[in-house]
């Protein structure tokens, strides 16, 4: 019923009147006054002037399904929002929804995180009401080999919403990384369930530093804020994040992986690079020559030798 007051608030362009609710909810004038205590105390800034009614004048930027889904317009990413105003970890949490059989596209996302996930078992800094903690469910038609191409998609689509939110020039750092200014802003994750020759689903975690501060963050992070010295919707980048993955999900459908390889180039700040790149088999130094079609980076050694690694940390040397 809240969702259905502030729909009622946010389509109204002046006052409305508690008796034109009422008529329309089927509902007390009692009960309506004390949703909008309610939705006070959720952040919501609401005036009531006596013989006029109710006016919305803020949102909270907070990631309620309602203010998500609103406007959204996506056919499947997002048309079931799972929230917690705290939560040891959406990936773990989503994770369990796709063994529970969840619909493809469901999200689920969180205020904080205690216990946030990263790559390689490290942690993900998760401030309350800071960043985006979300994770989603894809049922994609992938083999288990090719899972990684998610990973690269997903990058793509976050470091485009960045651009277009936020018009920083955001880069892709392989595999997994978003860089503003060679530091790191954004991150995905990647967990699957599969057989040995189909996947069953993969859980996509998307982490953004929004308005997060640089206390709160590694040496070589940053957020948002920090970047374009002003606040950053996080309702508004979580949209376009959404639109943005299932628009490029669509194309990978219908035309193959092609696309999304050829923009996460157009983005990277690896390839052509000098790099070391460390993995559990060792270290190897060369330059970041290509991207492979199933996701891994080509490294010409210096030796001369074009290997393939399909993950591992880099490191920049020149």
């Amino acid at each position: 019923m809240q969702n259905k007051i502030i729909e009622f608030l946010k389509n109204s362009k002046n006052y409305i009147s508690g008796e034109e609710i009422s008529r329309n909810l089927k509902m007390s004038r009692a009960a309506i006054w004390k949703y909008m205590q309610e939705l006070r105390r959720d952040g919501y800034d609401i005036v009531a002037v006596p013989h006029l009614g109710y006016r919305l004048v803020s949102s909270p930027d907070k990631l309620f399904p309602h203010e998500v889904q609103s406007n959204l317009d996506t056919k499947v990413l997002g048309k079931k929002i799972v929230y917690f105003d705290s939560i040891h970890s959406t990936m773990d949490h989503a994770f369990e929804l796709g063994m529970a059989g969840e619909d493809e596209g469901t999200v689920v996302c969180a205020e904080s995180q205690t216990k946030g996930k990263g790559r390689l078992g490290r942690s993900w800094s998760s401030p309350k009401g800071k960043g985006i903690y979300m994770s989603i469910i894809l049922r994609p038609s992938l083999l288990p080999s090719n899972v990684a191409q998610l990973t690269l998609l997903a990058a793509v689509a976050t470091c485009e919403a960045i651009r277009k939110t936020t018009s920083v020039a955001a880069k892709i750092k392989w595999p997994n990384d978003i860089l503003i200014n060679d530091k790191k802003v954004a991150g995905i994750l990647t967990e699957l369930s599969a057989e040995v020759d189909r996947v069953r689903f993969v859980v996509v975690g998307v982490g953004v530093n929004v308005n997060t501060a640089l206390k709160y963050l590694p040496k070589q992070g940053t957020s948002l804020k920090n970047e374009t010295k002003k606040m950053v919707s996080r309702v508004e980048l979580l949209q376009e994040i959404l639109r943005l993955m299932e628009q490029w999900y669509q194309r990978v459908n219908a035309e193959g992986f092609s696309p999304v390889m050829k923009r996460w180039k157009e983005l990277s700040s690896t390839l052509g690079k000098r790099i070391r790149l460390i993995d559990a088999g060792g270290k190897i130094e060369g330059k970041a020559i290509d991207l492979d079609r199933d996701g891994g980076l080509i490294i010409r050694s210096d030796s001369g030798i074009a290997v393939k690694r399909m993950s591992g940390d880099i490191i920049q040397v020149g």
